[in-house]
């Protein structure tokens, strides 16, 4: 019975955690048009995305890349890996993001990242990345 009401208590406690997950995510390309780039969180708030950041993420790709870059970027914990890992899919998202911090991937289409680089990536993307809390 102790297993069972841990697991619903995380269970909450991650929905809890997650509320500004998007709704959707709308492609780099299209936020670029948009003169004030929002998104909807899952509880309703209405997020808004730094253009400077948008920029900078469009400085890293090429141009048919941009409309494949879904923002907000998400960044999953990652249990299955060890403490303090983090996980990026896509293979736009991976790319911008191995430029941004200057490593490569360990695949196209997925990247991992210590605690230090998510932070580098927080730090340069407060507004355009999501960190998504799982177990």
């Amino acid at each position: 019975m102790v297993d069972v009401f841990n697991e619903r208590t995380m269970q909450r406690l991650f929905t809890n955690m997650n509320q500004h997950v998007p709704t959707s995510r709308r492609s780099l390309e299209t936020l670029l048009r948009d003169e004030d780039p929002v998104y909807a969180g899952k509880d309703g708030t209405i997020y808004h995305l730094n253009k400077n950041e948008l920029l900078l993420l469009s400085s890293l790709l090429e141009e048919e890349e941009r409309p494949r870059l879904k923002l907000p970027i998400l960044i999953f914990t990652d249990t299955s890996y060890g403490d303090g890992y983090w996980k990026i899919m896509g293979k736009a998202e991976v790319k911008a993001i191995s430029k941004l911090i200057s490593r490569e991937p360990e695949k196209e289409d997925e990247m991992r990242l210590f605690y230090p680089y998510f932070k580098d990536v927080r730090d340069k993307l407060p507004t355009t990345t999501n960190a998504v809390f799982s177990y």
